[in-house]
Formats: C-alpha cells, structure tokens, sequence
C-alpha cells in the first residue's frame, strides 16, 4: 500500500511568504485535500511558496501536474515563485519538464531559499533597480477573454471559449458578451478553457455566477481541459465541484448528447 500524504505549514520570517513541508504521497487521489487546505489557509494568498519535499515517497503525473500550477499561479505575482526544496535531479528535471518558465526555483533548504529572497529584497532597496522596465500597456486584445460562443450540438446547449487572463480587466468585456449571446433557453453549458492561462479576481466570482445560473435552470456545467494553473486555484478556491470535467468539446457535447 502507498503512503498517505501529510503536510505541516512551518513558521518563516521571510515577508509575503508561506512555507510547507510534505510527507508520504503527492499523488492524484491525495493533493486535493492538500490544495483545499493551501486555498483555506493562505489567505490573501503570499507572493512565494516554499514546499519541503524531502519526505515525500512518491510523486506521479497528477502532482507534477499540480506543482506545475501552483508554479503558474505564484509566477503572477511580481517577483513571486514557487521552491521546491530538497528535489532530486532526476524530479527537477520532470517538474521543468511540465512546466516550462512556469515561476520553479529550486534550492537544497529554507535557509538558502530564505537568503535569496532577502538578497533580493536589499538589492532593490539598495537601489540596484532604480531604473524599472516601463509596464506594458494594456491592449484591447488584454481586455478581453472572450474567445467566443456557439450553439452545441446537444440539444439547449452552448459552447464557450476562454483564452488569455479572466480577471478584473477582462471581466466587463465578458459581461457585455454575456448578456448578449447566453441564450435564454439555454440549459447546459460547455465552458472550454484549454487556452485561458490566468483565472482571478472577477474571474472567479463570474464562474460562481454561471454556475448558479446553469444550476438555476437545472442543467450541467462542463469545464474542458484547464491549464495546470487555473485547475489549481479552481481547487484551491473548492470551486472544482462545481464541474464536470472533460478532455475535449466534442466529449463533451457527447456526453450531453
């Protein structure tokens, strides 16, 4: 029999920072009690995630799948990221694997971990970085996720697309479009969001306001293919069961069928 899976959030001084220590099993029938638990206790959620894995026995692809979007999901924070400590070689190299520029550090302990969050910090006090990158301007292809609507091939059932970043910038956007194209006799929803990479903010609360929706006229709502990173804070935030789930629009719309 595998082991279980055990964490213990452990005290760190370093600001705007949580850190964890896992034991056992990261594997997919035990991380979701682990990311519920991340959502529940962290709380504005911190810039960086330090995660102890030195105890773990055994890791497979549904929890290098979930490092990956917890990566993505601290990687949106400027200068945030996630550590993994105590990784051997041969692990680093699968979680870079699945996650490409995704926001990973690695690091032998907390110490070392800790030590260049604060040379960091110093060297931007210290005036290092006097002169920052002017941000990006926001286009008019930012403030949009609507990839667009169509009807199913199920009977009283639409098809809808997400891409780019679900948020407060996009989210007025997404209201105009709903408003105007969710039809009134619509009963299910498809919502495939295979190419939305960021989902906060307004972004969620519209997602809890379409699932009551669908739910108020008694029909399903399916989720088709998320990121790594917005299963992760779908799960996070406990808003995971309010989907089914699948692969592809046209299983999808089958299974409607």
């Amino acid at each position: 029999m595998s082991a279980e899976l055990s964490w213990q959030q452990l005290p760190i001084d370093t600001p705007s920072t949580a850190a964890f220590m896992l034991n056992g099993a990261f594997t997919g029938e035990r991380i979701g009690e682990f990311t519920v638990n991340l959502g529940r206790s962290l709380q504005p959620l911190p810039k960086r995630l330090f995660l102890d894995i030195r105890g773990l026995k055994q890791i497979d692809r549904a929890g290098i799948d979930t490092m990956a979007g917890l990566a993505g999901l601290f990687s949106e924070h400027e200068s945030g990221f996630l550590a993994i400590i105590g990784a051997p070689p041969a692990l680093r190299v699968k979680l870079g694997e699945g996650a490409p520029g995704s926001g990973f550090r690695f690091y032998d302990s907390f110490g070392q971990a800790a030590q260049k969050v604060m040379d960091g910090m110093l060297a931007a006090l210290s005036g290092q970085f006097m002169v920052l990158p002017a941000k990006p301007s926001i286009t008019e292809e930012m403030r949009t996720c609507w990839g667009g609507m169509r009807a199913g091939t199920a009977p009283h059932t639409q098809v809808l697309s997400l891409r780019r970043a679900f948020d407060k910038v996009s989210a007025p956007s997404f209201e105009r479009h709903w408003n105007e194209e969710f039809s009134a006799d619509t009963r299910n929803l498809i919502l495939d969001v295979s190419e939305l990479r960021t989902l906060v903010d307004e972004g969620t609360e519209w997602l809890r306001r379409i699932s009551n929706a669908i739910r108020g006229r008694d029909g399903r709502l399916v989720l088709v293919n998320p990121q790594p990173k917005v299963r992760v804070m779908l799960e996070m935030l406990e808003m995971d069961r309010l989907f089914e789930t699948a692969l592809s629009v046209e299983e999808a719309e089958s299974r409607l069928r």
